[in-house]
């Protein structure tokens, strides 16, 4: 005989089943202000136009692609929201619907590398710059570029915060992106390993989660830090005004988020996506997160406008190439570097 806790759970997974059932449309998203601005921005507008509803499911994006995987002929979601590297797993994995301006004709409006990223198997939606956040009371001259933040950082000048080899990305906005300032590339990253050991040396310390950072601005255990523009400005803006952030003048290394369409889809994906691309979506999603967006004709709101990176500001990595390497290079700095 069941419990009443076992009949409780089992109705309640019901419950669940049956509302994402009940939905004309399934898109896999990111939690927190992520999800607050999508529903704001894109899923609301969509709605409104075609009467249809959409269910949000939140999660990690191996899970998504993994239940993709599982099912591609009726595939558990229609739409994903994926970062670069598990964007490309996608494509590889011949999970994704192809994406053309006669199907989704938001896609003529992207910036061109942008709306090219995935060889019509996704397109970016936005994107975050690296720069630093840094404490204004200890350090009175901040870094312009990243060359100045590493030179800073050995001379000891303020105690610096770096992502770690475990936070998702640092080998493009890292690694990689040190080497090539430093004379090194994808195939020479020696030059990038050589300095971010000497940074921890001279007394940097690494995070694998953001909240760290922030964390650690607050008590003073570091003076500055890489970090993502948009959470930066968030933080700064929730009453922290006594913390700045720079956009490096060498160019802002972007993670970005792509929108895909899961082949099999219900065809109001190809609407939705039309939607989530469009220029009043993008500048409000991007006035409501701070991050860039793919809409070279999106507008802001311009009391944060001057919080987004411009496309102009950023650099782009190779990230199917640095995929190829990503075990080689984890190797490489567990070695000389440590976890």
């Amino acid at each position: 005989m069941k419990s009443s806790g076992n009949i409780l759970a089992v109705a309640l997974l019901a419950s669940i089943s049956g509302a994402a059932a009940a939905a004309d449309l399934t898109v896999g998203a990111f939690g927190g202000q992520w999800e607050k601005s999508l529903r704001q921005c894109v899923i609301e507008p969509f709605q409104k136009a075609t009467g249809k509803t959409v269910d949000v499911v939140l999660g990690a994006p191996v899970q998504w692609v993994n239940q993709i995987a599982a099912s591609p002929n009726k595939p558990p979601l229609d739409v994903i929201y994926m970062p670069s590297d598990n964007a490309f797993d996608v494509v590889d994995r011949g999970l994704a619907q192809k994406l053309t301006p006669d199907t989704v004709p938001n896609i003529a409006h992207l910036q061109p590398q942008f709306a090219d990223i995935g060889g019509g198997y996704g397109v970016a939606h936005n994107y975050g710059g690296m720069g630093f956040i840094y404490n204004k009371q200890t350090v009175k001259e901040p870094p312009k570029s990243m060359a100045d933040f590493i030179k800073g950082t050995l001379e000891k000048k303020w105690v610096a915060s770096l992502a770690s080899i475990n936070y998702p990305g640092t080998l493009s906005f890292g690694l990689w992106n040190v080497a090539r300032l430093n004379g090194g590339g994808l195939d020479n990253v020696e030059p990038g390993l050589k300095l971010y050991k000497q940074m921890k040396d001279a007394g940097a310390e690494f995070y694998t989660d953001p909240n760290q950072v922030l964390n650690a601005l607050k008590t003073g255990e570091v003076d500055i830090a890489q970090y993502w523009d948009g959470r930066a400005w968030a933080f700064i803006d929730e009453g922290n005004p006594q913390y700045g952030y720079v956009v490096p003048s060498d160019g802002a290394v972007t993670g970005i988020t792509w929108i895909q369409v899961v082949k099999n889809a219900s065809p109001l994906a190809l609407q939705f996506a039309n939607v989530s691309l469009s220029k009043e979506s993008q500048g409000c999603f991007a006035s409501s997160i701070r991050y860039g967006v793919a809409n070279k004709d999106a507008r802001f709101d311009p009391k944060v406008e001057h919080e987004i990176t411009k496309f102009d500001q950023i650099v782009i990595p190779p990230f199917k190439e640095i995929g190829k390497r990503q075990n080689q290079w984890i190797d490489a700095w567990n070695k000389q570097i440590g976890r």
